[in-house]
């Protein structure tokens, strides 16, 4: 699913961005509503999804000669959250489906990272391990859930 480009951030408590490898990025969303959520997102089921993320395209440029070339923009996503609805679980659960769009599309691949190749399990692991720490603090610092207000 691609990502909606022109959005209403009216309704945005904050706006992230994880790193992928040295110059690829997702951009991550924290919406005030399932309303702001629904309208700013693609693909969701309207009312129910909490959370979920949405892929930037790529392809392939084949020369005269049939040469292919992958093409990969620099944003590959956007990961989108709802303000008191996020937990653990969906934090993780999206920044997977975010991870998995990474390992098809930039190096290294999910093959190289299936075969042990060049360090390149540690390099994804500490990699998710990174953005979930990140997101996580962030969601908890913008949108601290409410029983712990108290």
């Amino acid at each position: 699913m691609s990502i909606k480009r022109i959005k209403d951030e009216s309704k945005l408590i904050a706006k992230y961005k994880i790193k992928a490898g040295k110059r690829y990025y997702f951009h991550v969303f924290l919406w005030d509503s399932q309303e702001s959520f629904d309208e700013n997102t693609v693909g969701n089921i309207k009312g129910q999804s909490a959370g979920c993320v949405n892929l930037s395209p790529w392809y392939y440029k084949i020369s005269k000669s049939g040469t292919e070339e992958k093409r990969v923009q620099p944003k590959l996503g956007e990961v989108h959250f709802i303000s008191g609805k996020w937990t653990t679980e969906i934090v993780a659960h999206e920044l997977c489906h975010a991870l998995i769009h990474r390992l098809r599309t930039i190096n290294p691949t999910a093959n190289d990272v299936l075969w042990q190749e060049k360090g390149s399990e540690e390099t994804i692991c500490y990699e998710f391990g990174g953005w979930m720490e990140q997101i996580y603090r962030l969601l908890w610092e913008d949108d601290p859930k409410k029983e712990i207000r108290k």
